[in-house]
């Protein structure tokens, strides 16, 4: 009997391994980039474009910096450039995600963004609270008030 645990234990370990042990992440890419923004496509579903952003900053795909607050991450700056505040400038998040699950996640009343013949409305909620699902588009752009 003494190999049952060790079995339990086995099966355990490699669970983890292949859920990064209860982290919650999302397979992304990033399509285009340079220091005004950042397009990012989702490969498979799971986690929240700041999984995303953290996950792709770690394999050296980006760089990102932020705060975080009560609402989730407040991103500052993004490939180096940060916004300037005092200029109105901030960073935007755009995202072809639009209802899921009866959830509205982006809307085009607030502005869109255009990347490779897609539309992207203005993200609803910030990097902590948007999903990431596959084949989705998720951009993050320097904008001005």
């Amino acid at each position: 009997m003494k190999t049952r645990p060790i079995l339990i234990t086995a099966i355990a370990i490699i669970f983890c391994i292949f859920t990064a042990c209860g982290q919650s992440s999302a397979a992304a890419k990033v399509v285009f980039s340079d220091e005004t923004s950042v397009v990012i496509e989702c490969t498979e579903d799971g986690g929240t474009l700041e999984d995303a952003l953290s996950a792709l900053s770690e394999a050296g795909e980006l760089s990102y910096e932020g705060s975080q607050s009560e609402y989730g991450l407040y991103i500052t700056g993004v490939n180096g450039r940060t916004a300037d505040e005092t200029a109105g400038e901030y960073w935007a998040i755009y995202t072809t995600l639009g209802e899921a699950d009866g959830v509205v996640y982006s809307s085009a009343e607030y502005g869109t963004y255009e990347y490779d013949g897609k539309t992207c409305a203005s993200a609803s909620y910030g990097a902590s609270g948007l999903p990431m699902a596959k084949g989705e588009i998720y951009v993050i752009t320097l904008g001005k008030f």
